[in-house]
């Protein structure tokens, strides 16, 4: 079985460092190039995997809440936000494996707010809802009318800026 064919797999890996055995196996499914190959872009590195469905990111210890926590350096690239695309959603194939809380692509916002209860934030022009745990956030972008989901973002949470 791929490692990135289940949500829980791949969300067991985030805070993982890139260099990490399961890390590298699962980027291994979804790119060509090793983790330790990818380039660097401003600080962050992306695997998109477009015939997959799916992308993840990394991103330096320093940039994530638990950062100082999960990494030796602050400089530690970590496996921070997994992206799991609708058919067609940004060009993308779908997500085929299974999606967090039992989601399906075909639910529409009123299910899926059924189901897990009130978000915790969301947005009125992009359509989308967003859910926190202790360990990562949960963000769901809906189409137009709402009836279907197009992206689910699991991520850690961000180190919070100060002014």
């Amino acid at each position: 079985m791929l490692l990135t064919s289940s949500h829980s797999t791949l969300i067991d890996l985030l805070g993982k460092p890139i260099d990490h055995p399961a890390v590298t196996q699962a980027v291994s499914e979804l790119s060509a190039v090793p983790a330790s190959a990818l380039p660097v872009q401003h600080s962050r590195v992306h695997v998109r995997a477009r015939d997959r469905g799916l992308d993840i990111t990394f991103k330096p210890a320093s940039k994530l809440r638990d950062g100082a926590t999960l990494a030796a350096s602050q400089t530690d690239l970590l496996f921070a936000v997994i992206f799991f695309h609708s058919e067609a959603h940004e060009g993308y194939r779908a997500y085929t494996g299974s999606l967090p809380q039992n989601l399906r692509f075909d639910h529409s916002r009123a299910a899926v707010r059924a189901a897990l209860g009130a978000p915790a934030g969301t947005g009125t022009p992009n359509k989308n809802d967003r859910w926190d745990t202790d360990k990562f956030y949960m963000t769901l972008d809906f189409s137009d009318d709402e009836q279907s989901i197009l992206l689910v973002t699991v991520g850690l949470h961000w180190k919070r800026r100060t002014s």
